[in-house]
Formats: structure tokens, C-alpha cells, sequence
């Protein structure tokens, strides 16, 4: 009798202890984890709660609470729940076969891209396409074309001004982003590239037009690609380079509160170009960074505008993207303004006219837009 009470006794502190070493232990990793989560981007968190999708969560609830199964089951097209253990695990959507050649072909990244407004015509296989360039392409200067002066559209003067405030500030993150027409010999989108007659013939278009309208904007036209070699550093750094730029302008006129970062896409005349009342010109589409503050007022201000060009015509804009750390910066320095906007405008093969008929119809847009909300 004495050896059975002894080895239940001696088993009630084995289970003591052990109960006292998990306790440790799970406050031990507990602390381990709050501490690593501190420096961890919100892009990670992102990426780890998206392959548990909503209907994941829809079936964890239903399996502790009843009440949550709602209606008849048979009627119901969620997924099975094994199907999105499956994704969690291997981020492979069963229901989905794009989601394997997406994640196992690296050049198919691209087809991940989050549409959050689709223009007329749009879907996976003609989506925006951004081209990575080493620093010798960059800037490299070949022969170009010089640039025709385009009139501007006749304007009365106009009725109010910003009495010489400057509100707009247009800058060129890819500075070097060239058309293939003011290029002789190039054919290829990596050859679109100049130091010389790039994007900043845009901004210099849409400044003159806003200032047309009695709204004093700026038009920087640094040369990114020059400072990233001078900084020696690649391509990937550019919104590093232009945030810079972006900073010291905001430190030194607080009036500046819109900040337009003009690009050009890498896509082909097919899918750049539509033709309006017998004249050809330029699409544009936006791109709005998900890892910051502003994306919420961004993504409205970016609707807005994209809502206006629709009705103007609606095969003139692809749409709005959205771009996290994974698929691009993820922040395109609109953390600084609630009041940024990312345009791409025309894509390597369209021509000056084709692309300053669409410049001249943002900045009416863009200007109406800013008097509108005054």
C-alpha cells in the first residue's frame, strides 16, 4: 500500500514539473515572438494571412458555433476545408491552377497583380509590364529625335489662381523611361531609354496645362538614373532616390500638397494605344502602394480621377492596380502626400501626340478635380 501511494505521489510531481516546464516554455516563446514581430513588415503579416482565405475563416468559426452555419450547406460553393489547409501550406489554390505556374515560373510573377479597378479590356494577359534595367542601360544616351513642339490647346485665362502657390509637384522616379519613336533604331523595350527626351517631356506638359488653369505646379527633372550611379546603386533603389527629391521639395515649400510620379509602361502599342473621335492617344492606368498610411485617401483620389477619364471615354484608362513590398515598393513615397498619385502614360511604341492628347486631358481632369476641392 505504502509503494502505491509513493509512485502516485512521485507521478503527481513529474506531472507538476512538467506542466511548470511548459508554462516556461510557452511564456519563453511567446516573448520570442512578440519580440521578432516588433521589426516584421506588415507585408509578411500580409503574406501569411492571405493564403487563409475568407471562406478559411467563414469554416473555423463554423466549426466552434453553430450559429454560424447559416442557410442549406448543400448550396454553398466554399471551398472543402482540406483544400484550404492545402493552400495554407503550399500556397497552391486547388481551385486556382494559375496559382502553381504563378509561384513555380518566376516570369509569371507578374500575373499576381491586384486589380482593383479594371479598365475596358483588361485582365491577366495584359497587364501593366515594368522592366528591371542595369545602371549602364539606364543611361545609356543614343541618338534621339528631337522632340516636336506640340501647340498647346487655346485657354482662356483662367478665373482663379493659386496666387503663385505651387500645389503640384511632378517628378519622374524613372527618369529614363523613353518611347521608341524618338529613338531611331531601337525596337526593343529595354532600348527605350534616354537621358534626354523621357517622361519629363510629360511633366513638363501637364505643369504648363495646370498653370493654364491658374494652378502653380513644378516639374522636377532630375536625372534618377545619373544619382543612382553616382550613389552606386542599382535600379531597385529608385523610389529610394526620387523619395529624396520628394522630401527636400515638401521641406522647402509646405504648399506643396499633390505629388504626380509620371511613368511609361513597357507594353506594346496593342494594348497602349485607342483611338478616340479618329485621333489616337496614349492609355494610362495608376498604381497605388498597399504598405502605407495614405493608401485609403490615395486609392479614393485615384478612383476619382480614373471615374472622370471613363467619361470621357472608357477605353482611354486600364485601370488601378495595387502593388505591396513583394510585387514592387509597395509604399511609392504616397506616404508623404494623402494627395499622390502614380500614373503610368503610354507604354514604349506610342508617339508625342498620342501621349500629350492624354496629358492635355488629365491635366483638365486633374485641374477641375483640385478646384472642385478648394
Amino acid at each position: 500500500m505504502r509503494q502505491s501511494i509513493y509512485i502516485k505521489s512521485i507521478n503527481l510531481k513529474r506531472v507538476t514539473a512538467s506542466v511548470f516546464v511548459g508554462i516556461v516554455l510557452l511564456f519563453l516563446l511567446a516573448s520570442l515572438f512578440v519580440t521578432s514581430m516588433k521589426n516584421t513588415k506588415s507585408y509578411y503579416m500580409h503574406q501569411w494571412f492571405e493564403k487563409m482565405s475568407y471562406e478559411g475563416f467563414i469554416k473555423a468559426f463554423e466549426y466552434e458555433n453553430g450559429h454560424f452555419r447559416l442557410g442549406d450547406e448543400s448550396n454553398k460553393n466554399g471551398q472543402p476545408i482540406g483544400n484550404i489547409l492545402f493552400s495554407f501550406i503550399t500556397n497552391i489554390r486547388l481551385y486556382d491552377p494559375k496559382s502553381l505556374l504563378v509561384h513555380e515560373i518566376s516570369s509569371m510573377t507578374k500575373f499576381e497583380n491586384n486589380i482593383l479597378v479594371a479598365g475596358e479590356g483588361i485582365d491577366f494577359t495584359n497587364l501593366p509590364i515594368e522592366s528591371s534595367l542595369t545602371i549602364d542601360e539606364i543611361n545609356q544616351n543614343p541618338t534621339v529625335k528631337d522632340p516636336v513642339n506640340e501647340p498647346m490647346n487655346p485657354t482662356k485665362p483662367p478665373s482663379q489662381t493659386t496666387d503663385g502657390r505651387n500645389v503640384f509637384f511632378i517628378y519622374h522616379t524613372h527618369s529614363w523611361e523613353s518611347f521608341l519613336p524618338l529613338i531611331p533604331g531601337a525596337k526593343t523595350p529595354n532600348q527605350a531609354s534616354s537621358v534626354k527626351v523621357n517622361v519629363s517631356l510629360l511633366g513638363e506638359r501637364l505643369k504648363k496645362n495646370l498653370e493654364a488653369n491658374g494652378i502653380g505646379a513644378m516639374d522636377d527633372k532630375t536625372n534618377i538614373g545619373a544619382e543612382l550611379k553616382k550613389k552606386n546603386w542599382e535600379w531597385g533603389s529608385s523610389y529610394k532616390m526620387s523619395r529624396l527629391i520628394v522630401q527636400e521639395a515638401l521641406s522647402k515649400d509646405k504648399d506643396l500638397n499633390f505629388l504626380i510620379d509620371l511613368h511609361r509602361d513597357d507594353q506594346r502599342k496593342n494594348v497602349t494605344t485607342t483611338e478616340i473621335n479618329g485621333q489616337k492617344y496614349a492609355k494610362l492606368y495608376f498604381i497605388v502602394g498597399v504598405e502605407n498610411k495614405n493608401y485609403k485617401k490615395n486609392l479614393a483620389l485615384a478612383k476619382d480621377i480614373n471615374k472622370e477619364i471613363s467619361k470621357f471615354n472608357k477605353g482611354l484608362t486600364r485601370g488601378i492596380f495595387s502593388k505591396n513590398y513583394k510585387q514592387g515598393n509597395g509604399v511609392y513615397n504616397q506616404d508623404l502626400s494623402p494627395n499622390s498619385l502614380l500614373i503610368e502614360v503610354g507604354g514604349v511604341d506610342n508617339t508625342l501626340p498620342e501621349l500629350y492628347r492624354t496629358i492635355d486631358l488629365l491635366s483638365e481632369i486633374l485641374s477641375k478635380y483640385y478646384w472642385d476641392h478648394q
